[in-house]
């Protein structure tokens, strides 16, 4: 009896510590999360499926995707580091979703509210740019365009990449 006794107290100072300590970690880490935090809940729609007006996050093709990087809009890249060092679509900028709290500062400082900003990461299977824009669109950047398609559908199609940080 004793010993289930012992063991009982010894997994709840265990646990009481654990959560202490992974409570801690969190709001010391600049990739920490609020767990408090309210949740945006915005519509995500396919591009042409709702009006222009309406307050979305956009998903679009590779042509549409093609055309708005091609015109000087701007794109961001949701993937890790690893994998945009190895290749990326040229003029990208790294934003790994996972790691948001290492580059946030620096992405944020080339946007505006007003801009319209396409996302994309490895293929249609990656939610990571879709996750990421109602991130941002959770800090008031409501002009968002998600390429579903991502980097493997963009170099697949034989189109430039750009290698290296």
């Amino acid at each position: 009896m004793k010993t289930a006794r012992s063991a009982i107290v010894q997994l709840a100072a265990v646990s009481i510590i654990g959560t202490v300590v992974a409570f801690t970690f969190n709001a010391f880490s600049v990739n920490g999360i609020n767990p408090l935090r309210k949740t945006v809940d915005v519509p995500v729609v396919e591009n042409g499926e709702a009006p222009a007006e309406i307050d979305a996050i956009r998903r679009i093709t590779l042509e549409e995707f093609r055309a708005f990087r091609d015109g000087g809009g701007i794109v961001i890249d949701a993937r890790t580091p690893d994998e945009y060092e190895a290749g990326h679509v040229p003029g990208a900028v790294l934003l790994d979703y996972f790691e948001m709290g290492y580059y946030l500062e620096e992405v944020l400082a080339l946007l505006t509210p007003g801009d319209e900003v396409a996302i994309y990461c490895t293929s249609f299977d990656c939610e990571d740019s879709e996750l990421l824009a109602r991130e941002l669109y959770a800090m008031g950047y409501h002009h968002l365009l998600v390429y579903r398609g991502g980097f493997m559908e963009w170099e697949t199609s034989g189109l430039d990449i750009e290698r290296g940080m």
